[in-house]
């Protein structure tokens, strides 16, 4: 019996790698690096590792007969990890990769900066021999543009170190075609493709270049422009600090938008409170305001230019990879087609070069053959699963992460299990004073109501139900709770509500006429809902051409539970992952918003028919709809049918890159023509941000609401924003005005 060998230290050199470090910083980054380290690409796995020692990683190796020798890697904090391509994952997400404990080495001139009084060290020769590295090498570019040779090399590595020394930083850009290529970036935030172009620029501005900048100067600096910058596009979301605050009565609420590393803001919220009344029906409160993405070209140029298909959907949850190879295999192809998916989110074939989309490949391979569909269970990868399969496992993985603690709401009513009051207003998501419902945790403004004032309301111990929580039949509001369970659930009495599947309102089983008889399906109040209902779930799923050519209209909602068993898993994920493109356009247009009560994304739980008990949070019957365009989704919007009297559309958005184009109004004509001449809803509501409210109002044709025009549809939750004036348009006409189009130019 042998004893195995001990392990011994790796003798590795400490080398701190920027290109390691800005793969490093980003999650996207990190599973590219690990897909990369999975090629073993040796050289790459000795750079990784020397910058693992420069961070204070130990490395051990033991040898063993049989295989080559085994690797090891410990932190600093005592994990251990055996394989290279897993660490980077793992420890990346619990920031062990970036320890401010054991920061990189410095660069080989100091970044300190001395005073005029201080005395400075002398310089060394080093030192002296990189100052004036970068003119010389721009001098030597000058002369011969295709330097080569040592002397260029050794100019090169000396121009680098200045660079770094004066605040530079260096990072991959990945391209298109799959590929990465190492962009500078200067203290400004301006990045260079080359050395040549970091140099001169440089040279060109030595009161910005020449001083080596503390982190800290720097991050002021970067802050004050991206403040300037989005002051100048008049809208909020562009800098990385930007603070709004509303006054509500007696409470104070402050919000900040910062930007994140990734590009993408959040909602931070600091809430100094007063005390109130301890009345239980009053609560003071103040709610959130939607905030636009700034529109201007420096704010957007921010913002990801490649095309939102499901493919890069894919890529950005690290389930493919760009340059992965897939091979379409089918009975109607005359051979197999080879392609390779690029940063696109696109298929570059390559016998031709050229690039497709999916759909557009599967006819390229069968030379335009008929098929029967599903190009996507037709593509595999090198690792034997299709794209069918990698969009079931995306939507696997979003059911597993956003499902916990999700709460079906039933058809019939229960009893509220959440005894706190909201605290805002439902119909206008402001705070103040604030009467709450005794059947659910809605609260509502007297006004907005059109109730009396609060010290003419009713005595403190009487009842109140809000407008959602009365019996649209009769007016009445008691009610015998349904069972939960529903393997053990109670026999229906004439008190029993149930809701209306598509406009939402409840009814007393005794209020319906010809009785009720329970089944299985959803159950519509009258033949007016019923047609809407019907005709939206025939057109989910689908795309219908538009009057502009190559663009079609997409309608898209994710499938309920009582629905998931007509459908097949590989139909439900294709949809779930056109739902997650959606999501993405959204997030480029608005910044995103998260709800205090749930601390979630609002964007996610409207897209996604997210469910609660408290109304205006309950996110059931939305659907999205979008235009499509070469694959993509370009323009998206949320859209609820409340039967036939009103529709709402409060998230609108357009990719940055299509804008200007007539996406907006192709969308809105292709709407109104749906809701009014095949539904015969009567009118439509949108809140408006302030910076487009005259376009909304003007061109659009909606008109701001009144106080009677909200009145009337309070009986429906409309979902509105601090911050935004709730506008609306009568569909009668539409038809008629709908009928010629507008093309896309």
């Amino acid at each position: 019996m042998t004893t195995a060998a001990a392990w011994q230290p790796v003798a590795l050199d400490a080398e701190f790698s920027p290109e390691v470090a800005a793969l490093l910083i980003s999650e996207r980054g990190r599973r590219q690096l690990s897909s990369r380290l999975r090629s073993r690409n040796e050289a790459l796995r000795t750079k990784v590792r020397k910058h693992l020692v420069a961070l204070g990683w130990t490395i051990v190796s033991r040898r063993n007969a049989a295989m080559a020798p085994r690797l090891r890697y410990e932190s600093h904090d005592g994990k251990t990890y055996c394989s290279l391509p897993d660490l980077i994952v793992a420890a990346g997400a619990t920031r062990s990769l970036l320890d401010d404990q054991h920061p990189p080495p410095p660069p080989p001139e100091t970044n300190k900066i001395y005073n005029d009084d201080d005395d400075d060290p002398a310089p060394t020769p080093t030192q002296q021999e990189d100052a004036n590295a970068i003119a010389e090498y721009v001098a030597l570019m000058a002369s011969n543009h295709r330097a080569m040779g040592p002397t260029a090399d050794r100019l090169r590595a000396s121009a680098k170190r200045q660079l770094q020394a004066s605040g530079w930083s260096f990072w991959m850009k990945l391209k298109s075609d799959g590929r990465e290529e190492l962009r500078y970036k200067a203290p400004t935030g301006r990045s260079y493709p080359s050395l040549h172009t970091a140099c001169q620029a440089f040279t060109s501005t030595p009161s910005e270049s020449t001083t080596a900048p503390t982190t800290g100067n720097r991050k002021k600096r970067k802050i004050s422009e991206l403040l300037r910058i989005s002051s100048g596009c008049g809208s909020g979301g562009g800098g990385p600090v930007i603070k709004k605050c509303t006054t509500v009565q007696k409470k104070k609420t402050c919000q900040a938008v910062e930007g994140a590393a990734d590009g993408s803001c959040l909602i931070k919220r600091c809430t100094t409170t007063t005390t109130v009344s301890s009345k239980r029906k009053k609560k003071k409160a103040a709610g959130s305001s939607r905030v636009l993405r700034p529109s201007c070209e420096a704010a957007a140029a921010t913002c990801p230019r490649r095309a939102r298909t499901l493919l890069s959907v894919l890529i950005d949850e690290g389930i493919l990879v760009p340059r992965d190879k897939v091979t379409y295999s089918a009975a109607a192809a005359t051979s197999s087609k080879v392609g390779l998916i690029t940063g696109d989110g696109v298929i570059r074939c390559t016998c031709c070069g050229k690039a497709f989309t999916v759909a557009e490949f599967e006819a390229h391979a069968t030379r335009g053959r008929r098929t029967a569909g599903r190009p996507w269970a037709r593509l595999f990868l090198k690792d034997g699963r299709s794209l069918s399969q990698c969009l079931v496992e995306l939507m696997r993985r979003d059911d597993d992460r956003n499902n916990k603690g999700m709460r079906r709401v039933v058809r019939l009513k229960e009893a509220c299990l959440d005894p706190g009051g909201d605290s805002v207003c439902s119909i206008c998501n402001d705070g103040g004073e604030l009467l709450l419902c005794d059947h659910c945790p809605s609260a509502f403004h007297h006004d907005c109501l059109g109730l009396p004032a609060a010290s003419a309301s009713p005595d403190e111990e009487e009842e109140w139900f809000c407008p959602c929580c009365r019996c649209a039949a009769c007016g009445g509001s008691d009610f015998d709770p349904a069972d939960p369970d529903d393997t053990t659930r109670r026999p229906l009495t004439d008190k029993t509500i149930i809701y209306c599947e598509q406009c939402e309102h409840e009814y007393h089983v005794g209020c319906v006429e010809g009785g009720l008889q329970l089944q299985q399906g959803p159950w519509l109040c009258s033949p007016g809902c019923e047609r809407v209902f019907r005709h939206l779930q025939g057109l989910a799923g689908t795309s219908i051409p538009t009057s502009a050519e190559g663009v079609s209209l997409a309608i898209l909602r994710r499938r309920s539970d009582d629905q998931q068993g007509v459908s097949s898993e590989e139909a439900m994920a294709m949809e779930h992952g056109k739902l997650r493109a959606a999501l993405d356009v959204l997030h480029e247009c608005f910044v995103p918003l998260v709800e205090p009560r749930t601390q979630s994304d609002l964007s996610a739980d409207v897209v996604f028919n997210r469910e609660s008990e408290l109304r205006r949070l309950q996110f059931r019957g939305y659907y999205v709809v979008g235009l499509e365009k070469g694959g993509e989704l370009v323009t998206v919007a949320t859209l609820r049918v409340y039967g036939n009297k009103v529709a709402e559309l409060p998230l609108v958005g357009t990719r940055f890159a299509h804008r200007r184009q007539g996406m907006l109004r192709l969308l809105m004509t292709e709407l109104e023509k749906m809701l009014a001449r095949d539904l015969g809803v009567h009118r439509l509501v949108l809140p408006a941000v302030p910076e487009l409210l005259r376009m909304w109002t003007g061109s659009m044709g909606f008109r701001a609401m009144t106080h009677s025009d909200k009145l009337e549809v309070a009986d429906h939750t409309i979902l509105c924003f601090q911050g935004t004036t709730m506008c609306q348009k009568s569909l009668l006409a539409a038809a008629a005005a709908s009928s010629s189009g507008y093309l896309c130019t």
